[in-house]
Formats: C-alpha cells, sequence, structure tokens
C-alpha cells in the first residue's frame, strides 16, 4: 500500500475508532434499517431492487464502520502496551540508581553519608529530566535547608541557575512554609497563578511543581520541576515529582542520622 494511502487508512481507523459513542449507535441502527429495506424490497411485487440495494448498503456500511472500530481498539491497545512498556523500562533507568545510592547509605558512617547525599540529588533531577525528557528545556531542582532559607543543592536541565529561598522574603517563608507543613504544589501558568503567593519567581520558567521533602518528624527541603512554557506541565507530572520527593525524604534522614 502507497504510503499516503496507509496515512488515510490510518486516519480512517483512528476517526472511526475514536468515535466511541457514535458508532454502537450508528452499527445496530444501521443494521436494523437496512435489513427492513431489504425485507420491504423482497415484500413488493417483482422485487423493488432499489429498496433492496439501499437496505444492503446501509448493512454494509455498518459492517464496515464495526470493522473499522475494532481494527482501531485493537491499535489502541497495541499501542497503550507499547507506551506502558516504554515507561517501565524508562522508570528503571531513571529511578535504579538513585535507589541503589540510598540503599548504601546506612553501611556509611555519617560524614560519609552526608558527602553521599550530594550524589543522591545530583543523580534525583537526573532522573527527573529522563522521566519527564518531554517537556521542553525542563529543569529540575533539589533544594535544601540552609540558615539563610533553602539554597539548591543539585540541579540538571536548562541553564538557568536556581535562584535561592531566602529567609524574610515573601516567596522564602512561603516555601519555608510549604516544607514545615509537607505540601506540594503545581501551578500550571505562574501569569495566572491560584495563588499569588505561589507565583514564584518567574525567572525562566512559567509552570512548576514544588514537592516538600519531608519525613513525619523533620523537613529537609524542596524538589522542584519547572519549564518556560506554561502548559508542559501536567498534573500527571506532579505523581513523579512527588515519588522523588519521598525518595529524597530517606536520603536526607539517613545523610542526618547520628
Amino acid at each position: 500500500m502507497p504510503k499516503r494511502d496507509a496515512t488515510l487508512w490510518q486516519s480512517v481507523v483512528q476517526a472511526v475508532a475514536s468515535s466511541s459513542r457514535v458508532v454502537p449507535i450508528v452499527v445496530p441502527s444501521g443494521s436494523i434499517v437496512g435489513t427492513f429495506l431489504i425485507t420491504v424490497g423482497q415484500d413488493l411485487d417483482g422485487w423493488d431492487w432499489a429498496w433492496a440495494l439501499i437496505g444492503l448498503a446501509m448493512c454494509s456500511v455498518s459492517a464496515f464502520l464495526l470493522y473499522m472500530r475494532e481494527i482501531g481498539l485493537a491499535g489502541r491497545l497495541e499501542s497503550s502496551e507499547r507506551q506502558a512498556g516504554r515507561l517501565h523500562v524508562a522508570m528503571k533507568d531513571a529511578l535504579q540508581p538513585v535507589a541503589e545510592l540510598i540503599a548504601a547509605m546506612p553501611a556509611k558512617n555519617r560524614r560519609e553519608r552526608r558527602a553521599e547525599l550530594k550524589n543522591v540529588a545530583t543523580q534525583a533531577v537526573g532522573a527527573l529530566t529522563l522521566l519527564l525528557k518531554d517537556v521542553d528545556r525542563l529543569r529540575a531542582v533539589v533544594y535544601q535547608l540552609d540558615k539563610d532559607g533553602m539554597s539548591a543543592l543539585a540541579y540538571a536541565g536548562r541553564g538557568n541557575t536556581p535562584s535561592p529561598f531566602l529567609r524574610g522574603t515573601d516567596r522564602g517563608d512561603y516555601a519555608l512554609q510549604m516544607v514545615e507543613e509537607g505540601r506540594d504544589w503545581f501551578e500550571p501558568d505562574t501569569a495566572t497563578a491560584r495563588n499569588p503567593a505561589y507565583a514564584g519567581s518567574r525567572s525562566g520558567y512559567s509552570t512548576y511543581i514544588s514537592a516538600s521533602i519531608r519525613t513525619d518528624a523533620d523537613g529537609f527541603g524542596m524538589v522542584t520541576v519547572d519549564a518556560p512554557h506554561a502548559g508542559d506541565l501536567v498534573a500527571t507530572d506532579r505523581q513523579i515529582v512527588l515519588l522523588m520527593a519521598d525518595l529524597l525524604a530517606i536520603a536526607f534522614a539517613e545523610a542526618d542520622r547520628a
């Protein structure tokens, strides 16, 4: 089949498969009406071929639509399975190095664990850029609490250097409060922020997701991802950031252990 015809065929199949509400109504209706018209054509004296042919055409179209729908749904299922497989591989490739570094920390002394924390954070931001590789010019940052507020421990992706969250400023105090309360925040568009307190610095980004790095007892910092264009991050990306925040909380707690 020529490439152009193949593309047209795929478009038809996808269009029919996506008509999930229309096809189940059209197919039975077309079959019933078509059968009725064929019957009427047979009952008329000497056959009325016009009625019969119209009925046959309607039955044929109904069968064709049903066939196309089944092909389309099968293709969708296969595509979903491929996507799930790729996601599984990506998750394993991205998270396994982070998990291995964390798993090795308990065997080290406190000085070594604190030194290893930087490696875990570096691996974590690299993992986030891999898991969210479809986001244009993504930046991932791990922030650590310090005496002045929070500063970047590691970052990857877009080259903009992350600004610190300074205690005593509105932006800094809101971020520190979020860590203290163990919350997270997804802002789809900083220009129309749902809460002006979380509009961010808007320095090179228009959307972000932030999650506290915290155990039940202690707060350690925050992990964020951001992108230059509003809408580039979606709600499902939040789950990935939250998962990484949980892993980092283990690493920070282990590094802080006496």
